[in-house]
């Protein structure tokens, strides 16, 4: 019995900490502000005075500066501020940038909304303003049936009719809130683009993020560690096959190379497969990692497959599609290019070598004249 108190005393004290940072952050949202005038500043400035006076740190999340119209450069529109709470403006600021606030870890954070994180880009002040509208409206069928979606879902189903019914079922709530619902439940995503919204599949936004660029070096890690890595680097889950590692070679599968310059995290996975014998399948909220068919049929395959390579990348060879729509990139290690393609790219190197360290070079000073 002593010990089960003891435990309940600790674990009121362990849990104590967190509850009062919780309610000081709480208090410190309602408290008034002194008269406080805003005009033109960037929002990290503003976000900065607001939190000197409230007493609390203020800050954006991660990603939230890549969907601010002009990133770190935004500025807000004058604000004049007489004894209003702090809650109340940061409400009208997140508001009006599409934004929304939480308490985390004893800060106040400021995170964008999904439709404008799923954009992958920085939205316009245009796209910023109907997100808004849609956020302020209550939802209604008249209104609803003047604005503009394009839906891009590739399945021949009558993609309209789907989310009109779906709509029906979803209760009552603003516009985007609305949308937020129905199209979760059709596994659908949505966002605003230009005027007007765009509709499409989970598994087309996953493949969107994976398209994300990135440059990583990996040296003698375990394989499961950079795939969940990679994974978080695109904000998506990365799920495995139960065993699937096990049936991997001990030196892959616990020390595998990756060392990749600018490609995307599609791109990363998809080379990762060739090398070990796994395949991927994009699902509608991640990734599945498994062994490829050919691996399974007959296991040598995987553990050839998966021979670590020790030869480093060389050249990337850029080649874009005959529509123009996309462009194909592959990256080709030494030990694939001719004996005289490796050897003209030596003398490229060398002389590119010499041209930089005379542009580096220190100035010589000039030479005085005889007699003088």
């Amino acid at each position: 019995m002593n010990r089960i108190l003891t435990g309940l005393i600790l674990l009121l004290i362990t849990a104590a900490p967190a509850s009062a940072q919780s309610t000081d952050i709480g208090a410190r949202l309602d408290a008034k502000l002194s008269n406080l005038s805003i005009q033109g500043m960037e929002i990290e400035g503003v976000l900065a005075d607001l939190g000197k006076q409230a007493g609390v740190d203020i800050v954006l999340d991660d990603d939230a500066i890549d969907c601010l119209p002009w990133g770190k450069q935004t500025r807000l529109s004058d604000l004049s501020i007489t004894s209003a709470s702090l809650r109340s403006v940061l409400t009208q600021i997140t508001d009006s940038l599409g934004f929304t606030f939480n308490a985390r870890d004893g800060k106040i954070v400021l995170s964008a909304l999904e439709p404008l994180k799923r954009l992958r880009r920085r939205p316009t002040w245009d796209e910023v303003k109907l997100l808004h509208q849609l956020t302020e409206k209550d939802y209604a069928t008249d209104t609803f049936a003047n604005l503009k979606i394009q839906y891009r879902i590739t399945s021949k189903v009558d993609a309209k009719a789907m989310l009109q019914r779906q709509l029906e079922q979803s209760g009552r709530g603003s516009i985007s809130q609305m949308l937020e619902t129905a199209t979760a439940a059709l596994n659908w995503v949505w966002f605003v683009e230009e005027d007007h919204v765009v509709i499409r599949s989970m598994e087309a936004q996953v493949a969107v993020k994976l398209a994300r660029p990135v440059s990583v070096r990996y040296s003698n890690v375990p394989l499961s560690q950079i795939l969940n890595e990679l994974g978080e680097k695109a904000d998506v889950l990365v799920t495995f096959e139960p065993g699937m590692m096990l049936k991997l070679p001990t030196s892959t599968a616990q020390s595998y190379t990756l060392l990749l310059q600018s490609v995307s995290i599609r791109q990363a996975i998809e080379l990762i497969c060739a090398e070990t014998g796994l395949k991927y399948e994009i699902r509608t909220d991640s990734v599945h990692m498994a062994l490829s068919d050919a691996a399974i049929a007959d296991p040598g395959k995987a553990a050839t497959a998966a021979t670590p390579r020790t030869s480093p990348y060389a050249a990337k060879i850029t080649m874009p599609s005959s529509e123009g729509g996309y462009t194909l990139e592959f990256l080709v290690r030494t030990d694939e290019l001719p004996p005289d393609i490796l050897e003209a790219r030596g003398q490229m190197l060398q002389e590119l070598i010499q041209k930089v360290r005379k542009e580096i070079a220190p100035a010589q000073p000039a030479a005085n004249a005889p007699g003088k």
